[in-house]
């Protein structure tokens, strides 16, 4: 038991490491005008994509991120604003690229927030 409560809170710990750098709905509107300001990646499934995702965001699923090395490798010259559906897949990718040495931000409160505030959304 007290082998599972240490590796939760290793768990937990890391999530909240990878969540350290945030980005309100607000501030990424505001910097929207500024399409040079931020890359916003959506970890989402392909299909959570398509039903509708941030304008300007590209998918690259959280669980593909080897497959798309070389795309991520085009991706080191602006900060990468990440986010997907509540924050669990989101904090894995963020956690996956910290130590690679990208400049990083997490969208606060993901789609879901995004969603509940009726910020726009495009669907592909």
């Amino acid at each position: 038991m007290r082998k599972l409560i240490i590796g939760f809170m290793w768990f937990v710990s890391g999530i909240c490491y990878a969540q350290s750098e945030t980005i309100t709905q607000q501030a990424l509107m505001v910097n929207q005008m500024s399409a040079d300001a931020y890359t916003i990646v959506d970890v989402r499934s392909p299909e959570e994509f398509a039903a509708g995702h941030i304008k300007g965001a590209i998918n690259i699923p959280f669980n593909e991120i080897e497959t798309h090395q070389e795309a991520l490798a085009k991706l080191t010259d602006k900060p990468l604003v990440v986010y997907c559906r509540s924050g669990r897949r989101a904090g894995i990718f963020i956690e996956a690229l910290a130590p690679k040495g990208y400049t990083l931000k997490h969208l606060e409160g993901d789609m879901n927030k995004w969603l509940a505030e009726s910020l726009p959304v495009v669907k592909k």
